[in-house]
Order: structure tokens, then sequence, then C-alpha cells
């Protein structure tokens, strides 16, 4: 972790954590020691605390008894749920996408599928990462319904350390990206049932696939 100089420390202490948490830096279960991450910040103790309050309610922490806080394990049964509410979210969204996609539309993701599948060929983990939720944010947008992003947000933090330990096995990575490929392309074919289609079908057999392997006790697919 970076060391925090910025003026908002809660926040900056808040965000970093998360993101060690998210990114799976800090693996579930893992005992978070306060003392221990203020001194890796450079802080005190004080927005630790009130970080780990925030990230406490969040879902991202939780009590370790007597030896204070740890990293929230990841439930299937949750995940699983919210992956079943992401299938009819992204369906809605990409059939609103394909009814009302511009050209400039059409340019986006184009180029999200193309970085995507640049990540692929990389193997790059972050880079794979950060473009699959740059994509599903994208079909959200181009929905052109507020609504959708805003209801999805409450879930994300919970979907990218799904996300993250699914990319821990590359041999995922080419069907990923096909899926988002073949989503993108009845979008842009304007052809709004078949785009719905393929949505929520990959988001939904991406969610039991992940609620087996997790019950397993296996590395995670998406």
């Amino acid at each position: 972790m970076m060391q925090i100089q910025k003026t908002d420390l809660v926040e900056q202490v808040y965000d970093t954590i998360k993101e060690g948490i998210l990114s799976g830096r800090l693996a579930p279960l893992e005992t978070l020691r306060q003392e221990e991450l203020a001194d890796t910040m450079g802080v005190s103790r004080q927005p630790v605390s009130h970080a780990m309050v925030i990230l406490e309610r969040d879902g991202l922490v939780v009590d370790k008894g007597r030896k204070g806080k740890m990293v929230a394990p990841i439930d299937p049964d949750q995940i699983l749920s919210l992956y079943q509410v992401r299938g009819a979210l992204d369906g809605l969204a990409a059939r609103l996408a394909a009814e009302r996609i511009s050209q400039t539309g059409i340019n986006q993701l184009n180029q999200f599928i193309e970085q995507g599948q640049e990540a692929v060929l990389a193997h790059d983990k972050d880079a794979l990462a950060i473009s699959d939720i740059a994509f599903h944010r994208a079909l959200y947008q181009l929905s052109e319904n507020p609504e959708i992003a805003r209801i999805a947000d409450a879930s994300w933090a919970h979907m990218v350390r799904s996300m993250h330990r699914v990319l821990e096995d590359d041999r995922l990575y080419q069907q990923i990206w096909s899926d988002h490929a073949a989503i993108a392309d009845a979008i842009i074919k304007h052809n709004p049932d078949e785009a719905a289609r393929l949505a929520s079908h990959h988001a939904e057999s991406s969610g039991q696939a992940t609620y087996q392997r997790l019950s397993q006790g296996q590395a995670l697919p998406q």
C-alpha cells in the first residue's frame, strides 16, 4: 500500500484498504491489524479505525472476536443472489442499449472489446478486471437509464471481489471476452432481444458456476 498524503485521511485510508480487499491482496478472513495498517500508510490509528467502521458497514470487513477485524469471507449464496440480480439488470441494460445506441456508443463498445482482447492476449489480470468493469458499466450508461447503474453500484464491491478470484484462472479469459463480444455485436446490430438474452445468460451462467466452485472451496470462475 502507498503512503497516504491527501488531506481527507479517512476517505483515503478507506479507499486504500477497500482496493486491497477488492483486488484480493487482502484475502478473505485475513486479520486486519490497525497498527500495522496505520504504519504502512503513514497515518495514525484514528483514520484507520474510522475507515474500518465504514468498511464493516459495506460488508467488506467483519469482527474477529477479541482479535479485532478481518476481511469478510466471500459468501457463495450472496454471490449467487447478486449474479441473479445482475442477470436481470444486464439483460435490461443490453436491451435498452440495442434500441438506443448511437455511432459514438458503437465506437465505445468496440474500444472496450478491443481493450479486453488485448488484456486476454497479455494475460494481464489487473487490466482484465478493469476492462470487465468498464464493459458492464458501459452497458448501463448506453441504456440511458440511470437507475440501472445506481442499483448495480450497491453490489459492485462484492462482484469485483469474485471477479478478481475468477481471473486467477486464465483458462476462462477467452470465454469471458467472447461472451462480451457477442453481447456487443447484438447491441451494435440493434437486436434488443438477442442482446438481452446473451447478457442475462452470461451473468446467470457465471453466477451458477461461481457458486458451485465457491461451495466446493475452489478458485472462482466468472
